[in-house]
């Protein structure tokens, strides 16, 4: 169940978490200790019951800062096992999406309460994200 489209800020608000800065920051820690991640519409894929979510930082070569800080709650979400609350991220050119451009005033977010996360692998570029 996705929540209309929000500003970025609102939507890691819905969750407790407030972005360290609104322009490149994809992740956040929530007052609950939950990590509030990012993630693009096109890269969730259902199976049953699971919706997997699956990336690269690397991809992102433009977004140093964002990056950094996305390592770090990546790292801390999974060793810690910690939830991971879920920030829809939709752009209007997925082609954009792909090539790994900027998608600046083009996207789009919504937030899914109905499903909670783990990171269940992260190798410091690539990583999983299983929601449930």
């Amino acid at each position: 169940m996705a929540i209309g489209h929000l500003t970025l800020a609102r939507a890691f608000a819905t969750f407790g978490a407030r972005l360290a800065n609104y322009n490149w920051a994809i992740s956040a820690i929530a007052e609950d200790g939950a990590l509030v991640y990012s993630c693009w519409n096109e890269l969730l894929k259902q199976s049953g019951g699971l919706l997997r979510y699956t990336d690269r930082l690397s991809r992102w070569r433009s977004n140093v800062q964002g990056n950094q800080l996305a390592h770090e709650h990546l790292t801390s979400a999974f060793h810690d096992n910690r939830p991971v609350r879920l920030v829809v991220a939709m752009t209007k050119d997925p082609g954009l999406l792909t090539a790994g451009a900027k998608t600046r005033g083009q996207t789009k977010w919504s937030v899914r309460k109905d499903v909670e996360g783990r990171v269940i692998s992260f190798d410091g570029d690539k990583f999983v994200i299983d929601f449930r």
